[in-house]
């Protein structure tokens, strides 16, 4: 497969500005960019300045600063009430009833409307047009005048003429484009208008927003900004965002938007704070640098695992701790697996730092327990998160750093998360005593498991819930089916491993009794079974485990039954448009993997990988799958997962075709999500930069 040369691409990000920055309030009412640059917010409590990083109080109003707006002559005017005044204080008018916009001429007069009048704000104010019915918005075409009154859009032109124009929709906000056309919102969405009789909605051109409509801004770059009940909708080109509340906003309904002087950056009012989205020109090896920052500053625990980091808010990354998980080897594993990818590829130290201090971290695992061959799913020590609490799958025990306690219950997921990381590592970063000391690590679970039954038993001796790869039970019992197929993958691709690590010839033997005698290759034909696309973990599982056969096996009988399996696994989750199935999926096949969606995954994905809760079903744009519902009683599901830009955040072995997620709080997942990927495309030639 030819390589994709990935040029810089547009990325955004985001930051959120409340009280705690500064804000005179959270409740956001307005917002403008002054000449010099500077952000101004008017919020229900007054006016507030960016400088610096954070926002200053302006003692101007104190009351309710509902409209900004920055003239030709870039002075910027502000409202409060019934009141309007320029940013220094001077130009103060009273007019008749609560101001809520303004807008200039091509001949530079300046109106401001109130909810029921039109003035010209010249050196005294002039009653310009007065409305039978409340004003919500006002814009200005040339010398054309055009108003959001009374749920419809009224047209006032130079000789103070009024026409109506009706819709089956009530008119909220206006906005005109330098040819004279009006994106009008409503209700239900925007209708772009020709100021004439022809309007064009939703129904007709999909990519208009179908949301509750009350904002409407034209950038500098051509950009539409539309703000609605329910989130943001931004139009750059021929791509579309949406965003709701959680990630990109810190509350549903934006009540404000302003475009900073380079149109490289809005700010986004709401009732909970204002949001800044920047637009930055990024590489694909930028991004995956601020994901190892944003990994080692955030999500290392101890002697160097990783995961997840729970915060208090999803501003402060510096607060909280790094979970527990119940699979601290697979995470730091899979994180090992891309730094040790990412060495290959660039020879770079750090990427060997990070690697070797996540070896040694999974082989205090291996052998913390005490059992040869049986790993801890994790570690905790006094002090931690329920240390002492008396959990039964707690074990204490002391070893040379003093009192430890590891968790048993361990299953496939944390064998796959050492064995292929391991084995990845042996190959490109190990010293030759390092890889003696792994290969053994590896052979010790191996003989654990084939001495029990081919069955990882804890320390009552008695077999953990998953992990279990007894031929009989995966060919023949029922209550395995659905584990047959990953499972014996996972199995042969240990043993792989370890004939590729030189280990005896026993699991070189073991390996080729399982494919002849027990029809395992077989059985990896068909390693995903249809689950209505509800359950993910054996997706990260089938496609992890691929790797070390893929890079090992020469048998190429063998090897069609791995490639049927595989393509088999991408196809049914190919809508995910996943950049680690679909760039593994081409790596090994050299097929055509859909990889510019998982190229466009990458950059799509948002610069922190947070879970954070998400409600995207408010949304009316969205299709629904209920098989999963009907089955197995699941939650309804989209058919087509959203951009990784608009969806919850999910790990690989989540859910990425859900609409809604709540976690009960924030979290921030280590870098693997993109850097897994990133750096297989790399080493295999399909990404280059």
């Amino acid at each position: 497969m030819a390589t994709v040369t990935v040029k810089p691409f547009k990325q955004n990000k985001r930051t959120f500005f409340g009280e705690r920055e500064g804000l005179a309030s959270n409740n956001v009412l307005s917002a403008a960019v002054g000449k010099d640059g500077r952000v101004w917010i008017g919020t229900d409590k007054g006016v507030s300045v960016f400088e610096n990083g954070s926002f200053v109080d302006v003692p101007l109003f104190k009351g309710s600063v509902q409209a900004m707006f920055t003239d030709s002559k870039d002075s910027l005017w502000l409202a409060c009430g019934n009141t309007v005044c320029t940013a220094d204080g001077e130009n103060r008018n009273v007019l008749d009833g609560n101001v809520v916009d303004f807008a200039q001429d091509n001949s530079g007069r300046l109106f401001a409307a109130t909810v029921n009048c039109v003035y010209v704000l010249d050196n005294s104010p002039k009653k310009y047009y007065t409305a039978e019915t409340e004003i919500s918005d006002i814009a200005i075409f040339e010398d054309t005048l055009w108003l959001a009154a009374g749920g419809k859009l009224l047209k006032i032109d130079k000789e103070g003429k009024v026409s109506t124009y009706e819709t089956d929709t009530l008119v909220q906000a206006v906005e005109c484009d330098s040819l004279g056309m009006l994106w009008v919102g409503t209700d239900k969405g925007v209708k772009a208008f020709d100021s004439k009789g022809y309007w064009v909605g939703n129904e007709k051109v999909k990519a208009l927003c179908s949301y509750n409509t009350n904002r409407i801004l034209f950038g500098k770059n051509g950009r539409r900004y539309i703000g609605t009940n329910i989130g943001v909708g931004i139009h750059d080109g021929a791509k579309r965002h949406f965003y709701v509340a959680g990630y990109w906003l810190p509350a549903s309904r934006v009540t404000a938007i302003a475009e900073s002087g380079d149109g490289n950056t809005i700010w986004v009012g709401t009732e909970n704070g204002v949001s800044r989205i920047e637009t930055v020109m990024m590489t694909l090896r930028e991004k995956a640098d601020n994901f190892v920052a944003l990994t080692e500053k955030y999500n290392v625990r101890d002697i160097g695992f990783v995961a997840n980091r729970f915060i208090d808010n999803a501003t402060d990354f510096d607060t909280g701790e790094v979970e527990i998980s119940d699979n601290d080897g697979l995470w730091t594993g899979t994180y090992m697996l891309s730094q040790a990818f990412r060495y290959a590829v660039t020879g770079e130290e750090e990427a060997l730092e990070i690697s070797r201090r996540s070896m040694k971290a999974m082989l205090y695992l291996m052998k913390i327990t005490g059992i040869p061959g049986f790993t801890a799913r994790a570690i905790r020590r006094p002090g931690e998160k329920g240390f002492g609490n008396g959990h039964p799958e707690w074990h204490l025990v002391t070893d040379e750093t003093g009192e430890v306690e590891w968790k048993g219950e361990t299953s496939s997921d944390e064998m796959s998360g050492h064995f292929v990381p391991a084995a990845v590592y042996c190959d490109f970063c190990a010293t030759p005593e390092e890889k003696a000391e792994i290969t053994k690590a590896l052979c010790d679970i191996v003989d654990h498991i084939m001495s029990h039954n081919y069955r990882l038993c804890d320390i009552d001796g008695l077999p953990t819930t998953w992990g279990n790869w007894n031929p009989d039970d995966l060919n023949r019992n029922d209550r395995w089916f659905n584990e047959r197929g990953v499972n014996s993958f996972e199995l042969l691709s240990f043993l792989k491993i370890l004939d590729h690590l030189g280990a005896d010839k026993k699991y070189h033997d073991e390996y080729v009794r399982l494919v002849s005698k027990e029809h395992f290759a077989v059985n990896s034909m068909r390693r995903k079974l249809d689950d209505a696309r509800t359950n993910h973990i054996d997706d990260h599982l089938g496609f992890l485990t691929t790797i070390p056969l893929m890079m090992y096996e020469t048998d190429p009988d063998i090897l069609q039954y791995y490639l049927i399996g595989l393509r088999e696994h991408w196809e049914y989750e190919r809508t995910e448009r996943n950049p680690f199935w679909n760039i593994l999926y081409g790596a090994y096949t050299d097929e055509c993997c859909d990889l510019d969606l998982g190229i466009n995954s990458l950059c799509e994905l948002p610069m922190e990988t947070m879970e954070i809760p998400i409600y995207n079903s408010v949304r009316n744009d969205l299709v629904w799958d209920y098989e999963g519902e009907e089955r197995f009683g699941e939650d309804p599901q989209l058919l087509i997962p959203l951009p990784y830009d608009e969806k919850p955040f999910a790990t690989y072995d989540h859910n990425q075709y859900l609409a809604d997620r709540n976690w009960g709080g924030y979290r921030i997942v280590e870098g693997t999500f993109y850097l897994m990927p990133y750096w297989l495309g790399r080493y295999y030639g399909l990404i280059g930069e």
